[in-house]
């Protein structure tokens, strides 16, 4: 699921670097020099309407608030953004606010103001902002690289709060954007003095969250130093998403998605490791699953977990001839 609607594609505020990979969805569209200031989502303009409340056909002025931006596909009209909400209970952070915001701790931490890719999402409501931070990215045992982000997502309707992280996976979509929710991070809320406080810890921020991020390479890098071949990969994945008896439709999850993710070369994965077979599983279920199966304990979640545990485990020998035994009585049936 990319949650990247039919508005977001006309706000044109879906790009990506032109120096950075297509993403998965292709929907974005690349930029030269992509920054802070240049993207389209620092120009998006938000108006802050006011409500009134109608009683017995007299309205009634309210306190209350509600975002909108011109709707891109529809002229003289608005495009609402969110519920009415009360100032004294919400402040409201927009796109160029959180460009703006993105701009400021970046540079508080020794950063040019560039970006890898950056998009609005559900119609505007949402947004994410991917920057690739090359001094924290690694090679795996294979001479691989593996690109390290820092991702910042933000909403306007209460959704999620401003988060930051660090971790190998660029935010593209809604997808992956909650699988970083999901690694954690650190949130904000949209309070000046709290802004002011985090653009001044961000430099301590951005070092710890790569501290915390080494531990998962450590573990990446683990993975690539374990040989699997396409067969051992098969077996693998059978054993991962199999019973005792293989069903069809795990089956074709196993041999033909998973398989295939397997050795992907221009997405990072090149069919000869334990991380190659990691990332396949975690790509999967990341872009195939729903946002509920790829939060905390979902179904897509657990998948994930998984497979990292097995794939580190001392059996796993016999997890592979698990999934052997499971694949030939399928296909002896």
């Amino acid at each position: 699921m990319h949650a990247i609607e039919k508005i977001d594609l006309a706000l044109g505020t879906v790009q990506r670097d032109a120096s950075q990979p297509v993403s998965w969805h292709a929907l974005e569209t690349p930029f030269e020099g992509l920054t802070t200031d240049n993207c389209a989502l620092s120009q998006l303009e938000t108006k802050r309407g006011s409500v009134a409340v109608t009683f017995d056909g007299v309205a009634y002025p309210s306190p209350l608030i509600v975002p909108a931006i011109a709707h891109p596909l529809e002229s003289g009209k608005m495009h609402f953004l969110a519920a009415p909400y009360a100032p004294d209970t919400y402040e409201l952070f927009d796109a160029r606010e959180f460009c703006a915001f993105a701009k400021e701790c970046f540079t508080a931490a020794g950063l040019d103001n560039g970006v890898s890719f950056v998009s609005t999402l559900f119609s505007g409501s949402r947004m994410i902002l991917s920057r690739e931070l090359p001094e924290a990215g690694f090679e795996d045992a294979h001479g691989h690289k593996v690109k390290t982000y820092i991702n910042l997502l933000n909403s306007v309707n209460k959704a999620w709060p401003l988060f930051a992280n660090v971790s190998e996976i660029r935010t593209v979509c809604f997808n992956t954007a909650t699988a970083n929710l999901m690694q954690g991070g650190a949130s904000v809320p949209h309070r000046p003095e709290a802004l002011r406080a985090w653009v001044a810890n961000f430099p301590q921020l951005l070092a710890d969250a790569i501290l915390t991020h080494k531990g998962s390479a450590n573990d990446y890098l683990m993975m690539s130093e374990i040989p699997m071949t396409m067969g051992e990969a098969q077996a693998f994945f059978v054993a991962l998403v199999g019973t005792s008896k293989l069903s069809t439709r795990a089956f074709n999850v196993a041999t033909e998605s998973l398989l295939a993710e397997f050795n992907r070369p221009a997405l990072g994965t090149y069919g000869k490791s334990a991380a190659d077979a990691y990332n396949a599983v975690t790509r999967h279920f990341t872009h195939n699953g729903s946002a509920e199966a790829n939060a905390e304990g979902g179904t897509s979640d657990t998948r994930k977990r998984e497979a990292k545990e097995m794939l580190l485990s001392d059996s796993l020998a016999e997890t592979l001839e698990k999934g052997r035994k499971s694949l030939a009585d399928y296909l002896a049936k």
